[in-house]
């Protein structure tokens, strides 16, 4: 303050009557009634209401629960399974093929012994079954013998080929019908 007043180039202080006068004119103005025109407008709040307040504690107060849970739970989470997984899971069996499991000479064989039909001793469902494959219900069957293909149930039947050359070899399960052969394998050998 000392050095604004040492400045020669400061404005130079009011006249002694004009600050008189400016605070008469202060000291004789009426304070304003706060009755008639009511609360100056910037000074104007609304009112909180209590439920809002409620409100905005309990939203407070989830956001730092939730906050609170989800630190925990990332502390304490187990460790991440690895991305490989174990040899075991590694291993995938493919099914093997699915192929009479009898050799040409041992599907000749069954043209020298009667037919074991298995469950298909029945004549009408076995009938069915030959219809099913397509070939006539009356078609001979030459030879036949239950078996196993891939641990599934089966009937071989050998019946006359296409040609007089030819011996046509079906592996059928045993609910084997016109409808549903459930045709296992087929193959063909040459006849003796």
């Amino acid at each position: 303050v000392a050095a604004v007043g040492a400045d020669p180039g400061a404005p130079p202080d009011p006249p002694p009557q004009v600050t008189g006068r400016i605070s008469a004119a202060l000291r004789s103005a009426e304070p304003v009634s706060t009755d008639a025109a009511g609360p100056a407008d910037h000074s104007a709040r609304p009112h909180i209401r209590p439920a809002r307040t409620i409100a905005a504690a309990a939203g407070v107060c989830a956001v730092l629960a939730a906050i609170g849970f989800g630190t925990i739970a990332l502390l304490h989470a187990p460790e991440p399974a690895p991305d490989t997984p174990g040899d075991v899971q590694h291993i995938t069996v493919s099914t093997p093929p699915m192929e009479i499991p009898l050799s040409q000479n041992e599907i000749l064989g069954l043209l020298g012994r009667s037919p074991d039909y298995g469950a298909l001793n029945d004549p009408a469902r076995r009938a069915s079954c030959l219809t099913g494959l397509g070939y006539p219900a009356s078609t001979q069957v030459l030879g036949a013998r239950p078996v196993e293909i891939n641990a599934r149930p089966g009937v071989v039947l050998v019946i006359p080929g296409d040609n007089p050359h030819i011996l046509a070899v079906f592996a059928v399960s045993p609910n084997c019908s016109a409808a549903d052969t459930g045709l296992l394998a087929n193959t063909q050998v040459p006849r003796p």
